[in-house]
């Protein structure tokens, strides 16, 4: 195995392991430390989006964490070679540090999941990366499946990306619906001034 092949193999697993270790840190230290429980989602009926995007998580995790195990999984997903493994590998991984910034600038008003109602220590969160995108954590998810696209060229990571783009505007459209009604004016000139991706 070559030295390509071990880093276009596992180096996704090791991107994968930090979101992962951070995103549960995240979680245990908000809810611990600060007294927050940012897990919105788990007490919600879930809609259709959001069952879509949990699918397409699941589905590209699987492979990404089985195809150097079970390499017929390369062929079932039509993967083809990069031509740029490691410019991909570089995208994933920025992507992950871009989405631990833009948690950690929300703060305590970092949720997974619309809450039913504003929560203590929830705010708008308007400057710094949030000055340029009213959803950065969401782009951070687009740009790190384009990055699995670009290292595992092919039919299933092209349909996960475009599939979470899809599946994202309709949840997008819902928080930005709650944060209107929390917010009124105050957000409706943020969203004026600040695009929703870039």
């Amino acid at each position: 195995m070559s030295q390509l092949e071990i880093w276009v193999d596992f180096a996704p697993i090791a991107i994968m392991a930090v979101a992962f270790v951070w995103c549960l840190a995240r979680i245990l230290y908000l809810l611990l430390v600060q007294n927050v429980s940012v897990l919105s989602m788990v007490s919600q009926r879930k809609s259709m989006p959001e069952y879509g995007l949990a699918i397409v998580a699941i589905l590209s995790s699987v492979y990404t964490l089985l195809r150097p195990f079970v390499p017929v999984l390369d062929s079932w997903a039509g993967r083809q070679i990069s031509p740029v493994p490691y410019w991909a590998l570089g995208v994933m991984a920025f992507s992950i540090l871009l989405m631990i910034f833009c948690q950690l600038r929300m703060g305590k008003s970092w949720r997974i999941g619309v809450p039913e109602a504003l929560q203590d220590g929830q705010k708008l969160v308007t400057g710094g990366i949030y000055g340029l995108s009213r959803n950065p954590i969401y782009l951070a998810v687009i740009m790190y499946l384009a990055g699995l696209f670009l290292l595992l060229p092919g039919p299933f990571t092209l349909v996960s990306c475009l599939a979470t783009y899809v599946f994202l505007r309709p949840v997008i459209a819902r928080e930005e619906a709650f944060m209107e009604a929390c917010f009124g004016d105050g957000f409706l000139r943020y969203k004026q001034k600040v695009r929703r991706w870039i």
